[in-house]
């Protein structure tokens, strides 16, 4: 004798579960590729950070192996090593008295660059320097 399946019986997915489930699943894929595009923003903003840094370090340690009269007559501006990552760079040097002592030089590094989103970006690093030393006044 053969029994009749009635249609209720049947396993598998209607269409209507397999759509829901393609397009939640589509969503989710979205929502995850979303989501790496930003991280990769962010990864790219950092490396550029990190360079400017790199750039602006590698020029206040030249600046302090200079001797005070020379650090007094700087110019305004600096390349560096870095500046070959990053786009349209700019480094500018700043000296200036503080305290009224002219015995103290305050030595302020900038490096600017336009970041791949088109904004302009900027580091700086600021150093003092002494002309009788580092720990001395």
């Amino acid at each position: 004798m053969v029994k009749m399946r009635r249609l209720s019986d049947k396993l598998g997915f209607t269409l209507v579960e397999a759509l829901s489930a393609a397009i939640i699943l589509g969503i989710g894929l979205f929502v995850l590729g979303t989501v790496f595009l930003q991280e990769f923003s962010v990864i790219n903003k950092l490396r550029e950070m990190t360079l400017a840094t790199l750039s602006a370090q590698e020029e206040i340690e030249q600046v302090r192996g200079e001797s005070f009269d020379v650090i007094k007559n700087l110019g305004s501006s600096f390349t560096a090593s870095g500046f070959n990552y990053l786009n349209n760079p700019v480094g500018t040097i700043t000296v200036d008295n503080i305290y009224g002592n002219d015995n103290i030089r305050r030595v302020s590094v900038t490096v600017s660059w336009a970041s791949r989103s088109g904004a302009t970006l900027s580091k700086s690093l600021v150093t003092l320097v002494t002309r009788s030393g580092i720990d001395k006044q």
